[in-house]
């Protein structure tokens, strides 16, 4: 009798190890798939990035900005363009605003 109760236990776990071992190996290839889907999603992107870097780095024409290298005048002068540039905008406020008050003035009035 007991021999038939081992034989039951040792055949239904080898059949529990079965459908465990399946349901692993079905688990393992589905991530697989999705870990190269995901590395092609990854190198079409850091390509697309590639493309974007290079095409910025080709329109720009513009100097960043100031190096340790620049010639000192070159600096003077991005300096003294930078304030002409401020002191218009400084002035076309002041426009802007003594043109405002006068409307109010007149609205008030």
């Amino acid at each position: 009798m007991w021999f038939w109760v081992w034989t039951l236990l040792i055949i239904g776990s080898l059949v529990g190890a079965f459908f465990l071992a399946r349901s692993l190996w079905r688990s393992a290839k589905g991530l697989m798939q999705e870990l190269g889907r995901a590395s092609r999603r990854i190198g079409e992107s850091a390509d697309r990035l590639q493309e974007l870097s290079d095409r910025a780095r080709e329109t720009a024409t513009q100097h960043a900005g100031p190096s340790l290298f620049d010639d000192v005048t070159i600096h003077y002068q991005r300096v003294n363009a930078q304030r002409v540039a401020r002191a218009g905008r400084k002035d076309a406020r002041r426009a802007r605003n003594v043109a405002t008050w006068q409307k109010w003035k007149h609205f008030n009035d």
